[in-house]
């Protein structure tokens, strides 16, 4: 997974966006009609919606990524294969993500 995506973050906001209430303290943690939740209710939610991230969405991210990756490498090599800095440009960013022009398919990173 990119380190420019951080795992944290994306499911603090998708608990925020499941329970409006998420950042929200319940008073005395009474079970009272209203808004707010304790902060087990918290822990709960997020090792909830981090199941779902780590299972559905990195994943497909990821396939993302390695996609977005390929295309970028097609890209700079079709604007001169031959040229010195074309050819240094393409080793860089194999030698960073590997050899992407060669790769049909890639396994989801955890």
């Amino acid at each position: 997974m990119s380190e420019a995506l951080d795992r944290a973050a994306i499911i603090e906001a998708m608990c925020l966006t499941w329970r409006h209430d998420f950042g929200l303290d319940r008073i005395n943690n009474a079970l009272l009609v209203g808004c707010g939740m304790s902060e087990g209710e918290r822990d709960f939610l997020r090792r909830e919606m981090g199941q779902l991230f780590d299972h559905h969405f990195a994943p497909a991210l990821a396939t993302t990524l390695e996609l977005e990756r390929q295309r970028w490498l097609e890209i700079v090599k079709s604007h001169g294969s031959t040229h010195p800095k074309i050819q240094f440009v393409v080793a860089e960013l194999e030698k960073r993500y590997g050899d992407l022009g060669q790769r049909e398919s890639m396994s989801p990173e955890a």
